[in-house]
């Protein structure tokens, strides 16, 4: 099971690695604006990633960070979206081990490649929406807790969150 995970996130990284080199250059559209903006502003010299300045209202504060983050320290989005095509990748070997536990091997492996081929997932990770990073989250956040549940361990417990 480990082995062929390892190849379906392989083929999943590289799909997405390939689209975010691939895709010809796009004006962003919709929430695009919105998460780069406060990206933009938590990296300004008023804000300087300081939650107390930032103007950040009832949205997420976690994705706006991831973005600012990369781009404060690579300057430059393609780097932030090659970033987010790891991120994405990582989707597959958590949808891929819960669907183990719950339904069998065969169905995790299915389950992973489908996520690893999926057009929306490797679309996400090329545009600068927040599904990519919440989707990584909550998914491996089901996995420590089924991990958890399996093993009876408080840290995979923890580490679900």
């Amino acid at each position: 099971m480990r082995r062929a995970t390892l190849a379906i996130f392989v083929v999943a990284l590289a799909l997405r690695l390939l689209f975010v080199l691939l895709e010809p250059p796009a004006r962003l559209i919709g929430d695009e604006h919105t998460w780069t903006g406060w990206a933009l502003e938590l990296l300004s010299p008023e804000v300087r990633f300081d939650p107390a300045a930032s103007r950040m209202l009832f949205y997420p504060p976690l994705y706006p960070y991831f973005l600012a983050t990369l781009h404060a320290l690579f300057g430059s989005w393609t780097v932030v979206k090659l970033w987010q095509a790891i991120l994405g990748a990582l989707l597959v070997p958590a949808v891929a081990r819960v669907t183990a536990r719950a339904l069998g091997e065969r169905a995790g492996l299915w389950a992973g490649a489908s996520v690893a081929v999926y057009p929306d997932l490797v679309w996400y990770t090329a545009h600068f929406w927040s599904e990519t990073l919440f989707l990584v989250l909550v998914w491996w956040g089901f996995e420590r807790l089924v991990a958890a549940d399996a093993e009876r361990t408080r840290a995979d417990a923890l580490a679900a969150g």
